[in-house]
């Protein structure tokens, strides 16, 4: 008998742990931006901000930039609403302009996702002829009834973006001489439509060969021209 009324008790006491597991912690949730803490680039963890060039999208009118969320507390039982501001800085605090309303895009009502101790916001920046110098987006989180509040390094983020024109640091000399040539603004936007690739140089040799030859071919079968400084136009070539 003592034996039943033991697995009795023991199964009372499994049942009555696993519902505490997953019952959901309230009043005392804390949300902050993970992605300054957990990211590898050191400049952006001690400095707080993040770095994007629509330069490097040359197709791209419209970018969605991911930003890591995190949460102290027990996981939410339902989606819960947070709260995300735009903060207007002063020139005195950073001389980075503010970028302007129409150059980005907040989601209207976010939420953290149930269940879930990590999430992502994400922020739609807008290219316009206002992006020619960096411009800076601060965003900061803030309590409200489902939060109780932010870990206070972690509850600002900055994104400085522009649309600043520029050869990308990987077109190198040796891209020029073994796989796509001289660059050209032209060139640039017509290999990044034509693969995909907006980081050659992060790609292996076998790779590197195999998009320059994909390019090579594109060029050929849509009699693509390049242009130079002064808007004549002329056969685009790569030397693979």
């Amino acid at each position: 008998m003592k034996k039943y009324i033991l697995w009795t008790l023991a199964a009372f006491c499994f049942v009555a742990c696993a519902e505490d597991e997953i019952k959901p912690y309230h009043g005392e949730q804390y949300i902050y931006f993970s992605q300054l803490m957990n990211t590898e680039d050191e400049n952006e963890k001690e400095n707080g901000y993040m770095s994007v060039s629509f330069n490097n999208y040359p197709t791209d009118d419209e970018l969605t930039v991911k930003i890591g969320l995190g949460l102290i507390g027990g996981p939410f039982s339902e989606d819960a609403p947070y709260q995300v501001e735009v903060v207007e800085e002063s020139g005195e605090e950073d001389s980075t302009p503010n970028a302007l309303p129409e150059n980005y895009r907040l989601p209207t009502n976010p939420t953290f996702k149930a269940g879930a101790v990590s999430d992502t916001l994400e922020v739609v920046l807008v290219k316009t002829d206002a992006l020619k110098e960096n411009v800076k987006l601060c965003l900061k989180l803030v309590p409200n009834e489902y939060f109780r509040g932010t870990l206070k390094q972690y509850e600002q983020i900055k994104i400085v973006f522009n649309n600043v024109i520029s050869q990308p640091e990987w077109w190198t000399s040796e891209v020029t001489r073994v796989y796509l040539g001289a660059y050209s603004r032209r060139k640039y936007e017509e290999f990044v439509k034509c693969t995909g690739v907006t980081d050659f140089g992060a790609l292996t040799t076998a790779e590197k060969r195999a998009f320059a030859l994909q390019f090579k071919y594109y060029i050929a079968q849509n009699n693509i021209m390049d242009v130079d400084d002064e808007g004549n136009e002329f056969p685009m070539t790569v030397p693979i």
